[in-house]
Parts: C-alpha cells; structure tokens; sequence
C-alpha cells in the first residue's frame, strides 16, 4: 500500500460490541411468549441477543428487556419469566421474584411492568430478600406520559429504601418514545457498570439517547422554568418527593440528575450511593470472614485478633467510602471490636464510620467589583 499520496482511506471494520464488566448483576423478570423455550420461573443467564430471542420469544417484553439492557453494554442478565403467552399477574411475579430473592449474586433487580401495584410490591420483594442478608435494589418507571404528580404518587406508594423510580419516558436514538421501564433499565445498566462505589453518577450522559418526552409546546416535559414570576424547578419537585428524574441534556442527548430512594420519610437514603456503602461494607465483611475460614476456626483471642486486624485493614481500604471517627485514644479510626459470647459459640464484630455523601450542590460566592 503506497504511504505516499495525501488521502483519507476507509479502514473501518464492523465487530462485535463489546460488553462492559459489570460490578452489580443484573436481573430482570416478565413476560414470555409461547413460542419461546424457557420454563416459566426458571433462572437463565443470557449473553446474546439471540439467545434471549430463544428462550422468550422475539416479540417477548422480557425479550425486548434483556435485549435493551445487552445493548447497553451489560455482559449478562440474568433472566426469569413469570407467565407465557399473557400478562403476568402479581402473585405469577411474586412466584418468579422469590426465585430472584434467593440469589445471592443478584444485586439489581428489574421487572417489565409499567404498573404502581407491581412495582410496591417489587420494592417489598428486594426488602425480603435481606432478611437472607441478600443486598438487593429495584429500579422501576411508569409508563411514557405518566405526570409529574403520578410521578409522585407512585414514589409515595412504593416508599422503599430499597426501591427506584425513574421517569420519564425517554427517546432513542431514532426519535421513538420509550417507557420509563426501559429509562429504568438505561440507568440500571449504567449502574451496573459503574466501578467506583462512591460516584453517584450526578449528571452523567447517558449516550445513545436523545432527551426526555415532550410536553404538548415541544419542550421536555419536565425542566426548570418560570412561572408567575417564580422560578420552578420540577427536578428538585420530583426529587424530593422520591422520583429519580431524567432530564434532557443541556447540549442534547440525556442526563441522570441524582438517583435515590423512594424513601422520604428522612434523608437516611436520599442517595442511591449511600444505599450501595452500606450494603458493600456488609458483603466485603462477610466475604473476608468466610474466605480466610475464620467459621472453622477456634474462638480464641489469637483468633479474634486476626479477625480484628483483617476488618480494620478492610475498613481502612475503603476510607474514601466510609470516614474514621474519632476513638477514645485520641486516634482516628473505626473502632473495630471482635466480642465473643459467653458460650463461645459467636463473635460479633463491631465497627463504627461515617458513610460518604456525594457532592449534590455548589454555591458559587462571588464578590465582585465594577470600576465606575
């Protein structure tokens, strides 16, 4: 090939895309169709496309669903339906999301029901499964045209700290409105991907998109404005009533706000982020306890200060989500604490932090001065 003549020549090849490692599993439950070959309430772990096609049937919801979430950048999803050929009832998906509750390896869970009554009772769903100590979260969206005061309403009967609501309805690439069940499964996946615990992923562009639905006059249907001479914010409307909003990007495209619980009751979890520390700092204790056997070994002091120094080691690799207090030596640290009962059957480990918030507002404080 000659390397001498100026010109721009076409080297592009067509591949396959590639998935991204995924950090919180995904799974997602509805509805096959009859033609599909999955057993209903059984547990698969789909790569392709054209498996879920398969196993659920091409014109499936579910299909359509893990589809969606494959062509997001999510490796695998694992994948459950709850009803063949119909619209799956409550107590159908109840049967399917029991399934789901008693995995342990399932951290973010997804349904294809645009319906409030569903979505409650998805969020009771994942809140069970940690009676098993299974970390589990649900993200959920209503469907496209839902108001912002249904918005609110959903938010306030699902109330979980456990539970998301995302809305509105969003637009592909091509201009075609999507539910805000598929806007849920665009920020699941983007979730999922996420490698780094304490990014709440504020404002962060979702590509692929290009803006939330439009109001009647053409406009998002949610955004800041002016009304009677006062200003209104519908996101921070949306946000504090429960709802994770979309809005649509300030040079196109679509943007996450802030993602956080439908729990309002306090600010305990207005955060996702703080519901993910909590439940990471819990798995990370448990996996390091049963990983360097300490369940076989003797409850002895010698024992117990191992366990100590692994826990406070563990702790201090994770300061930039969880913050030392100050410890009765003056010290920073999480004071860390290995008790055994008077039986010597049980150890509880002890430790205490502050979690991490993300940054959700910046005051700009300028003062200024014109030469006159």
């Amino acid at each position: 090939m000659s390397l001498t003549y100026p010109e721009v020549q076409d080297a592009t090849t067509l591949g396959p895309r590639f998935a991204q490692d995924i950090f919180l599993p995904i799974a997602a439950e509805g509805q096959k169709d009859a033609p599909g070959t999955a057993v209903v309430a059984a547990i698969y772990e789909v790569t392709t496309p054209s498996m879920a096609d398969g196993l659920f049937g091409p014109a499936s919801s579910l299909s359509g669903l893990v589809k969606f979430l494959l062509g997001r950048g999510v490796a695998s999803v694992k994948a459950i339906a709850s009803a063949s050929g119909a619209t799956p009832t409550l107590p159908q998906r109840q049967a399917a999301w029991a399934v789901l509750e008693a995995d342990p390896l399932v951290r973010i869970r997804l349904t294809d029901s645009v319906v409030q009554a569903d979505h409650v009772a998805l969020a009771d769903s994942v809140e069970l499964a940690e009676l098993i100590y299974h970390k589990q979260v649900a993200f959920v969206g209503m469907p496209s045209g839902t108001t912002q005061a249904a918005l609110l309403t959903a938010a306030t009967a699902i109330a979980s700290k456990r539970g998301l609501l995302i809305g509105p309805g969003i637009y592909d690439e091509n201009g075609v409105l999507l539910s805000g069940m598929l806007a849920a499964a665009a920020v699941a996946a983007e979730v999922a991907k996420n490698p780094d615990i304490v990014d709440d992923l504020d404002r962060l562009v979702l590509p692929g998109f290009t803006g939330i639905e439009k109001d009647a006059n053409g406009m998002p249907i949610f955004r800041k404005r002016v009304v009677a001479g006062s200003p209104v914010n519908d996101f921070e409307t949306l946000l504090t009533g429960g709802v994770s909003p979309l809005k649509s990007g300030s040079s196109g495209g679509l943007e996450l706000t802030h993602l956080r619980m439908t729990y309002t009751t306090d600010t305990t979890f207005d955060a996702l982020q703080t519901r993910l520390i909590v439940d990471q700092l819990f798995i990370d204790v448990r996996n390091y306890v049963e990983n360097n056997n300490f369940l076989r070994r003797g409850n002895t002091q010698k024992t117990r200060d191992d366990l100590k120094a692994g826990v406070e080691a563990l702790l201090r690799e994770r300061s930039n989500w969880l913050l030392p207090k100050l410890q009765p030596d003056g010290t920073y640290g999480y004071m860390v604490a290995i008790i055994a009962s008077p039986d010597n059957r049980t150890v509880t480990i002890s430790y205490q932090g502050v979690v991490v918030r993300g940054i959700q507002k910046v005051l700009v404080d300028a003062k200024l001065e014109i030469p006159v």
